[in-house]
């Protein structure tokens, strides 16, 4: 039996083995922070996520080390499309990295990569301009959001967009103008797909006091989602849990 001393020792020197073993094979330099750092798990995790897969080569161990790499490096993903998009320089490039910052919270990079991508052609592009002003909206500035929205009406009308319709209707409510913001949103919860326009059109009518009126669009909200088949969009359930919160 290994005494304690002597079991760190060598899971020291294992450590240090496989750190020697990354440099050599010109493995990323966060591998010999987490080999040294936590040795037993850095080393479980790196013949997991290196090893193996370079020795088998097979789809279920890369999987695993893709799963296992996502916890350990959860700004991998992130990273990687910023590198692409500093050498791409596409439009496409940035509109997935700025929608990648956009949720991770990482408003002000959201809002640099969207304004860089419109240019050029792509400077009246709709699905560039709609991601701009969500960008804004989620960093705070809603009158920024709302310029951003009609220069957008000018190329595409906002009843065929409606998430643009949706961040026009929240704009309009961050900057206290309600009953414009009120009209939106009953417009855009006739012909929105998820129940997102529903549920925050119900709230601003419980923070008016119409509470009769709110109680309507939560019990729709709570109605549609048990139809079956019903299309869940992103963050539906959320939306969901939320209307039947207001219904107790």
């Amino acid at each position: 039996m290994f005494s304690f001393t002597e079991a760190t020792l060598l899971h020291l020197i294992i450590a240090v083995g496989l750190a020697v073993h990354a440099m050599k094979t010109g493995r990323s330099q966060w591998w010999l922070f987490i080999l040294l750092l936590v040795p037993l798990i850095g080393s479980i995790a790196y013949v997991v996520i290196e090893i193996i897969p370079a020795m088998f080569g097979s789809r279920s161990a890369q999987k695993v080390a893709s799963n296992i790499g996502a916890v350990l490096d959860p700004d991998k993903e992130w990273r990687e499309r910023v590198k692409q998009a500093e050498l791409v320089d596409s439009v496409d490039a940035k509109r997935a990295l700025a929608e990648e910052c956009e949720r991770k919270g990482l408003w002000g990079d959201a809002i640099r990569l969207y304004e860089a991508a419109a240019t050029g052609i792509f400077a009246d592009d709709p699905a560039v301009l709609t991601g701009l002003a969500r960008a804004q909206l989620g960093g705070g500035d809603a009158a920024a959001a709302l310029e951003t929205l009609h220069k957008l009406e000018e190329v595409q009308p906002l009843s065929r967009n409606q998430e643009a319709h949706l961040i026009h209707a929240r704009a309009l409510e961050a900057l206290g103008r309600t009953e414009e913001a009120l009209a939106e949103y009953e417009d855009v919860s006739r012909y929105y797909a998820g129940f997102e326009a529903r549920a925050r059109y119900g709230l601003l009518l419980l923070k008016q006091g119409r509470v009769s009126q709110a109680r309507e669009m939560f019990t729709e909200v709570v109605r549609a989602s048990s139809a079956r088949p019903v299309a869940m969009a992103p963050g539906d359930k959320e939306w969901i849990r939320i209307a039947k919160a207001n219904l107790r």
